[in-house]
């Protein structure tokens, strides 16, 4: 925070959450008065957001705005942007921010001719696939001057005089998002004051596990995921969740939520399985005394057998069922069961990690449905995942007895459910709604993984690239780190280097290898992917939801295979390039960028120099498949795609201007696997 900046809570959502914030701060301890911490952190978390959103603006390429220019150290703007005024104010902006921020070597240029002005913040240096790194604060220039935006939600008039939204309701929802997300943001911040004073006195974040609450290690460790999705604007917005739910229900606040249980009578269910044991077969087992309460919450006449039953997330029981399913509960269909048990939510918020019973064995995953927007989409589990999921499970357990990925394992869906009306296919309206809403699936827990064991953690990749409360730096310092002391590496640029390579390794060969052969694309992104380590060494990479992933029919026929998915899934590729979207943006854009962006701020090591190392490592993977019975062509398409001069980038910021929440908006992008790539801003 700098002086003059603005510490008051301007937005309704601010107001709300700093009610929160400083409950939090005041149960913590944290601050004095409490009040002055939460507002004390929202200046920053306002321009992390303008940031955010920004970068979208300018990567995005979205409908109705120019083509965003950079300048660098010395240029003059270009006369297409400085036309925009007529007049020198833009020129003059631009030298105020050079000065204001010396180590930025260029200036990004974004105009809006239709209100006369000009947005232009400093660029400090690139990451990959053009992903600019924007510092300090972001101007608007207009004729006789400029003005400092203070909040993300300042750019939304001069996206409308440009008709960037698809309609004016539009325009007004991602305000809202805005507000909401800069709020959270900093309403999680305070959660860093805490952490730091839990974690104080170690010199490794993997020291500091047993002061970190959470069902095991690994939940544990994926609470210090606190920053949201690092691409999108609204990083931590929670639509429907209140800032007081959050602190009861968010990871970053919450180490332990109460999972409930809901009996649906049969005929208005739909059960997925892959294997003899069913989902309340499965949930019996696991959850002592969840059978008896069960039986307790029946009619009298009513067998178990009648029923299924479905965990559901506690915020879901408490603001969604009640309603919806009113009519639902009163005829019998749905019964609540007097029954509860621990867990701790994962950091998109509606996977849990169940704390273990007294036997102390590691109990499932559980996907939950909560009607409750993060990102671009309200995360409920839709009939497609409940049908899917072990459908997927059956069809990779097929593949892994014909071909055994080394390093690679895939964490099983084996049973899910949901609520389903008898009579029809429901893809859409109020029963798809009924279906989605009151739904859930169990998945493998890493911790049973075979690839884990004993001494073995896993660490969520979102959470690897996250503040660690013991250095401050990324938590992947604190594994490299512990690598080079086992691997007794005394240079700390080798360490970081013999860690990348080995990381890679167990990242790349199995997943470029599931596309050629089978045409599977996982949807790998830092949240779903888990890296297993043994004394900071990399020894394998676990990928699970599987309600994302891309399956071309005709590779997988080649080998005698086939699924049928639920009707209207996305799980269906129309082409490679289907494949090719699916698993190189969420691998290399998202997943490895995450990892090269944290290991290059946070070691010797530079960007330049990791993604040299995937290149390698990605040119040595197509060469070990050449060798194989897959066709020469297809190998060629697969790495044309992976290492062409630009490729296609999923433009989330785009997506939400034009409000479209599952059909994909796209832009290009240089791609650092091509070799020497030019700066982009």
């Amino acid at each position: 925070m700098t002086a003059g900046e603005d510490v008051r809570a301007r937005t309704d959502a601010e107001r709300e959450a700093f009610a929160a914030g400083t409950y939090y701060a005041r149960v913590h301890d944290v601050g004095s008065p409490p009040e002055e911490v939460y507002l004390s952190l929202l200046p920053d978390a306002r321009r992390d957001i303008t940031h955010r959103f920004l970068t979208g603006l300018l990567r995005g390429d979205p409908d109705g705005l120019s083509a965003p220019a950079t300048v660098g150290v010395g240029d003059p703007l270009p006369e297409s942007t400085s036309s925009v005024l007529c007049v020198s104010s833009p020129e003059e902006c631009v030298r105020a921010i050079r000065t204001e921020s010396p180590e930025a070597d260029r200036v990004a240029v974004l105009a809006f001719p239709e209100s006369e002005s000009v947005v232009v913040v400093a660029v400090e240096g690139e990451g990959g696939f053009g992903r600019p790194r924007l510092t300090g604060d972001v101007y608007r220039c207009r004729e006789g001057g400029r003005e400092r935006i203070d909040h993300p939600g300042e750019l939304v008039p001069p996206l409308v005089a440009e008709g960037a939204f698809s309609n004016e309701a539009q325009a007004a929802r991602v305000a809202e998002e805005l507000d909401e997300s800069a709020a959270n943001l900093a309403l999680s911040r305070l959660t860093h004051i805490v952490l730091d004073e839990r974690v104080g006195g170690v010199s490794s974040v993997l020291d500091g596990l047993p002061t970190l609450p959470g069902a095991d290690a690994s939940a544990a460790l994926s609470r210090l995921a606190t920053e949201g999705h690092p691409y999108h604007y609204g990083a931590k917005l929670r639509r429907g969740m209140s800032s007081v739910d959050s602190l009861s229900y968010a990871p970053e606040f919450a180490p332990r939520i109460d999972v409930r249980f809901v009996a649906v009578r049969r005929d208005h269910a739909m059960c997925t399985r892959s294997g003899e044991r069913g989902l309340t077969e499965r949930l019996f087992e696991a959850f002592d005394g969840l059978s008896e309460a069960t039986e307790r919450a029946l009619p009298v006449g009513d067998g178990v057998g009648e029923y299924v039953v479905i965990p559901i997330h506690p915020w879901q029981y408490h603001h969604t069922l009640p309603e919806r399913y009113a009519e639902a509960r009163a005829d019998g269909r749905v019964l609540f069961v007097p029954y509860s048990h621990p867990a701790t939510p994962l950091s998109n918020l509606r996977t849990v990690v169940p704390y273990p019973t007294e036997t102390g064995k590691p109990l499932p995953h559980l996907k939950l449905a909560v009607a409750v927007q993060t990102t671009n989409v309200v995360r409920t589990v839709s009939p497609q995942a409940v049908a899917n999921g072990p459908r997927v499970t059956s069809l990779l357990a097929a593949i892994q007895e014909r071909d055994a990925l080394e390093t690679l394992g895939l964490l099983d869906e084996p049973v899910a459910a949901c609520y389903y009306a008898p009579g029809a296919t429901h893809t859409d309206g109020e029963a798809f709604d009924d279906a989605r809403h009151l739904s859930g699936l169990l998945r493998e827990n890493p911790v049973s993984h075979p690839l884990v064991g004993s001494e073995r953690t896993p660490i969520t990749v979102s959470a690897l690239c996250a503040r660690s409360p013991a250095t401050g730096a990324a938590v992947v310092r604190d594994v490299i780190d512990r690598f080079a002391e086992s691997e007794g590496i005394a240079d700390p640029k080798r360490a970081a280097t013999a860690f990348v390579e080995r990381y890679l390794g167990v990242t790349i060969p199995d997943q470029l290898s599931l596309l050629t052969t089978y045409g599977i694309a996982l949807e790998s992104h830092a949240q779903n992917s888990i890296l297993v380590i043994e004394e900071g060494r990399p020894v394998a990479t676990l990928v699970r939801d599987f309600g994302g992933i891309r399956v071309l029919g005709e590779r997988l026929s080649e080998h005698g295979l086939s699924i049928e998915p639920y009707p209207d899934s996305d799980l269906d590729a129309d082409d490679e390039t289907d494949l090719h979207d699916k698993l190189y943006y969420a691998l290399f854009q998202n997943h490895l960028a995450m990892v090269v962006d944290a290991v290059s701020r946070s070691t010797p090591l530079s960007e330049a120099e990791c993604w040299s190392l995937v290149r390698t490592r990605c040119a040595e993977t197509f060469e070990a498949l050449a060798a194989e019975s897959i066709p020469e062509e297809r190998l060629e398409r697969d790495r044309g795609a992976l290492f062409a001069d630009r490729v296609r980038h999923k433009a989330l910021t785009a997506m939400r201007l034009r409000g479209k929440r599952h059909e994909y908006v796209t832009s290009e992008v240089p791609n650092p696997l091509a070799g020497s790539v030019e700066p982009q801003f």
